[in-house]
């Protein structure tokens, strides 16, 4: 057994790969050669006890991402046997991991969705937490950003986290401070614990694309339901999972334009003018990032 940091993975994992080899993972999936079971949640009396089992045959890995979650926060692992060696066992500290995952999808999806739109996109971020920096970071990459806003329902905490990335990412980034003004983006990423709609009808674009982040449970919802309704596609990574954890999808159960994730990218750029990806996360992105930051350690 071989078991791999938090500093292996900051300095092992980067995010223009990681959206490259999360791609792939799903064109594989699309194909049949790997798959994924929804999040399992145990409750113990005081914490969750959550699973997330997956394979791919192509890296020849099976594993999973497991962790507990309670009042006093979180301990993320993922763990990944090689299915023709299983002795050669890795166990990935997974907190930077699952942050860099959680950002990398929402740009993959936007990068393919977006591809020939890019100089028209007017990009805002909503929330400005820890997941919110490599939201900002994947989103730079997937549609050459040299600009961005972001809101916060703390203007202070948004003003710090735009100096913060400034910095670290060399683009121009303004504060957002009326939740009105949302309807001039075009492109929105939203990752927040919001318990009511952040984005409803009467401040959401005329067209748009948005990438849902922050709401797994459905007593949650970062979007009201008449902009689900009105929205003409709605992707999500696994359609059982999504059903069980996100309010929003089911406000748009049985409809034709929602779809799963890999049969997005195996059929290619589809023209929309509302679109939604609703990411919840399963087990095989966790397992491929680690797949990842493991080989660029030489390991495998």
């Amino acid at each position: 057994m071989k078991f791999i940091t938090e500093k292996d993975v900051e300095n092992n994992l980067r995010m223009k790969e990681l959206m490259d080899i999360l791609e792939d993972a799903f064109v594989e999936y699309g194909e049949g050669r790997a798959d994924a079971s929804p999040r399992d949640r145990l409750f113990t009396g005081s914490a969750f006890l959550n699973t997330m089992p997956a394979y791919i045959d192509k890296y020849g890995i099976a594993g999973l991402k497991t962790y507990v979650a309670g009042v006093n926060g979180a301990k993320f692992v993922v763990m990944f046997s090689l299915t023709e060696d299983p002795e050669n066992f890795f166990v990935v500290e997974a907190n930077r991991l699952g942050q860099m995952r959680t950002g990398a999808l929402p740009g993959m999806v936007s990068r393919k969705l977006l591809k020939d739109h890019k100089s028209d996109v007017k990009f805002l971020l909503i929330g400005s937490g820890y997941q919110a920096e490599t939201q900002l970071e994947s989103m730079k990459i997937a549609l050459d950003l040299d600009e961005a806003a972001v809101y916060s329902r703390t203007t202070a905490h948004a003003e710090e986290f735009a100096k913060k990335m400034r910095e670290k990412l060399s683009m121009d980034i303004r504060v957002e401070n009326n939740r009105e003004n949302f309807r001039n983006y075009n492109v929105i990423n939203s990752v927040t614990n919001a318990k009511d709609p952040v984005i409803t009808e009467k401040n959401a674009p005329e067209y748009y694309h948005m990438n849902l982040i922050g709401a797994n449970l459905l007593n949650r919802r970062e979007v009201s339901s008449d902009v689900m309704r009105s929205s003409d596609l709605v992707i999500v990574e696994h359609m059982g999972q999504a059903m069980l954890e996100s309010a929003e999808i089911q406000d748009v159960n049985g409809s034709e334009k929602l779809m799963e994730l890999k049969d997005f990218i195996r059929e290619g750029p589809i023209q929309s003018r509302r679109s939604v990806f609703k990411t919840m996360g399963i087990g095989l992105e966790d397992i491929v990032a680690g797949y990842l930051v493991v080989k660029n350690m030489g390991l495998i």
